[in-house]
């Protein structure tokens, strides 16, 4: 079985680092096609010698790049992964697209502004690319049956939902944004305000946020400094219960509605959950289906569509904290830019 060639630019953590503080489970690009077995992972490239160094080594990789054009040229991948700086995600698809690229595996945020993500999707459909967005939690089984358990009411109707979050709203606030459009479908208006608990990137900044989603159920997400310590769920309030997911580690709390007494209100027990995850990593998952929509033609799981409609949510929430105003969509401002650290 002929295999894919695959490279990954942009050798930082998501890249190849992460993979240095665990053993097992794999969570970085390089790592996933080096895993996968209809993959190769053929080539680097960073502008970092030091880490093309140590991470060629690491793979057994001898076809090292500090220039991404030499690479395609050299290399001519079926499949790329994009790990660099936001404002560089539309020159790399544009080079993808002038060497033959079948795959681009897009981290996130997509890209810099609507605009510009707007012609990544117009290159990849005129180019047949398929592209897949790195918010990791749609390849997740674990979190497409928190849907479906959602969707078949098994909470009752949705009342309320809160998100706790920290390192900021473009950086940790895409994979939100796009968990929460998972659940509950798009979104109708969205309002914020610059958190009082910081973030620890100067230009990425957490924000108090709420948003209502077309069908009318209203989420706040409220940023937490993570100086102090970890943390990031969902808690989701139905008539019937809560369920509390903590999407660090991806576990479940279920609570459920007890009889009560007539002159008391009844009370929330923990209740056992039958939703399981799988064994492989989501980052591995995503790769998969990234294989299988190449040569399989299977639907995508996150879409460069998803990846817009996420990059909209921050922007309009930046620029909500700014002026104080609420925003409807589609965005109008498709020229507004946001920065990644």
């Amino acid at each position: 079985m002929k295999k894919l060639r695959c490279a990954v630019i942009g050798c930082g953590r998501i890249g190849c680092g992460f993979d240095d503080y665990e053993s097992t489970n794999i969570r970085t690009h390089a790592g996933s096609y080096f895993k996968n077995n209809e993959t190769e992972l053929v080539a680097l490239c960073d502008i970092d010698k030091q880490k093309l160094k140590k991470y060629g080594k690491k793979y057994g990789i001898k076809n090292l790049y500090t220039d991404t054009e030499t690479m395609f040229k050299k290399e001519k991948p079926e499949i790329i992964s994009i790990c660099t700086l936001v404002e560089t995600h539309l020159m790399l698809v544009k080079q993808a697209a002038k060497y033959g690229t079948r795959g681009i595996f897009l981290e996130k945020p997509a890209s810099d502004s609507l605009g510009n993500m707007k012609k990544v999707l117009t290159i990849c459909k005129k180019k047949k690319i398929s592209l897949q967005v790195d918010h990791q939690r749609r390849f997740s089984p674990f979190y497409h049956s928190i849907k479906k358990f959602l969707f078949e009411k098994k909470l009752g109707e949705i009342q309320y939902s809160n998100v706790y979050y920290g390192a900021g709203i473009a950086n940790t606030g895409t994979h939100i944004f796009d968990l929460l459009r998972l659940f509950f479908g798009d979104v109708k208006t969205i309002q914020a305000k610059k958190s009082s608990n910081k973030s620890k990137f100067s230009h990425d900044p957490n924000l108090d946020v709420q948003i209502k989603f077309m069908n009318n159920i209203t989420t706040n997400m409220i940023g937490i400094d993570l100086n102090h310590y970890g943390i990031c769920e969902v808690d989701i309030f139905g008539t019937l219960g809560r369920i509390r997911i903590n999407l660090i580690n991806d576990k479940i709390e279920y609570f459920t509605s007890s009889s009560s007494n007539p002159l008391s209100y009844k009370n929330l027990i923990s209740t056992k959950i039958n939703i399981k995850n799988s064994e492989k990593s989501s980052i591995m998952l995503g790769l998969q289906n990234l294989v299988d929509n190449i040569k399989k033609n299977s639907p995508l799981l996150s879409t460069g569509e998803d990846g817009y409609k996420a990059l909209e949510l921050i922007i309009s929430s930046i620029k909500s904290s700014n002026t104080n105003k609420k925003y409807e969509f589609p965005l109008k401002d498709k020229s507004y830019k946001i920065k990644s650290k």
